[in-house]
């Protein structure tokens, strides 16, 4: 923002608000006619050549108008767009299809995705709860072959889970019991989550320890502390954004298909905690067949337990509805689920 004047930053906001609104590329004198402004076209046209240079717009088509990039969408969602909240009609019509869902949790969630996929016009997901509040109590390690290691994690709350590492050298019981040891001690009391996001650091140097089972340890903390039950994901509205301009590419349109048709990466793309309604715009995600899109997302608990919703589409979504939408569902789920 710092490169961004007063008036660059109006125009970027009117470029965007524009693109998201037609669909097409946003001309100087649409800008000047819309917005009844008091620059001339020739003045939009040089801060429009200013905001290309500096990578927030471009032009997509020789002749055509601007477009905003996903570096424009960032700086409008962090600081242009104008952050109004839901509107009262779409909040009841929230409200109201949560009390209508009773206490059946598949149907209270399935008719939350169908309310906010509604709403959104775009593609809502919304996945049942996981546990990542749970207690680290101990883990055992158990030989069973010379190379293949038993691993038993205990969880307070007396679940239990075991996971087969398969070691590239030999390990003797003192191995075992030593770095089992060592990792008790750095993790006990700590929960699920935090041992997930934090243990690297925790066990960068641990003395008595075996090194390479260690490592084999901390690189595979993702699948030996994640207690989830098989998710359950819960979507609605493929059709509205398979209906918008940006589909009329085959190719855009087969790669989020067979990224939806994938239930196990669409629970991957939503089961990580966040403390709050997160944005992810084209080029930011990760999987390359999402680089075209938006994935808004957030988490509501349910208790302790912790679940994820959200919306899928073009990155030219209205953010300033979106936004609230998915932040207010996801406060209004943790409210009606408490």
């Amino acid at each position: 923002m710092k490169e961004m004047d007063s008036r660059k930053s109006v125009v970027l906001r009117w470029i965007v608000q524009s693109h998201i609104g037609s669909a097409s590329p946003v001309g100087s004198s649409h800008l000047v006619k819309k917005y009844k402004l008091k620059y001339s076209p020739a003045t939009i046209r040089s801060e429009m050549a200013d905001l290309e240079e500096q990578g927030y717009i471009k032009q997509p088509h020789t002749s055509a108008g601007r477009i905003p990039t996903d570096k424009g969408y960032r700086i409008y969602v962090d600081y242009l767009m104008k952050h109004n909240g839901l509107c009262s009609e779409d909040r009841e019509r929230i409200q109201n299809r949560m009390e209508k869902s009773g206490g059946d949790i598949n149907r209270f969630l399935e008719d939350v995705s169908k309310i906010l996929g509604k709403i959104s016009k775009e593609l809502s997901v919304v996945l049942t709860p996981w546990i990542s509040w749970g207690i680290f109590d101990r883990l055992e390690l158990i030989g069973l072959t010379e190379r293949k290691v038993l691993v038993v994690i205990h969880v307070r709350s007396r679940l239990v889970k075991t996971v087969i590492l398969e070691i590239e050298s030999d390990l003797k019981p003192k191995d075992l019991e030593k770095t089992a040891s060592a990792f008790n001690e750095r993790l006990s009391g700590l929960t699920l989550e935090e041992i997930k996001r934090t243990i690297r650091d925790r066990i960068r140097v641990v003395q008595r320890a075996n090194v390479m089972l260690s490592r084999h340890l901390v690189e595979s903390a993702s699948v030996i502390f994640d207690f989830s039950e098989p998710l359950e994901v819960h979507t609605c509205g493929t059709k509205n954004i398979l209906t918008q301009p940006e589909f009329s590419n085959i190719n855009m349109m087969e790669r989020i298909l067979v990224f939806l048709d994938d239930r196990k990466e669409l629970a991957h793309l939503f089961h990580r905690s966040v403390k709050k309604t997160e944005v992810f715009i084209g080029q930011e995600n990760a999987d390359q067949r999402l680089r075209s899109f938006t994935v808004v997302k957030a988490c509501y608990n349910r208790g302790k337990d912790v679940g994820a919703l959200g919306v899928i589409g073009p990155t030219r979504m209205p953010y300033h509805k979106i936004l609230p939408l998915v932040d207010f569902t996801a406060r209004e789920m943790s409210r009606y689920l408490s």
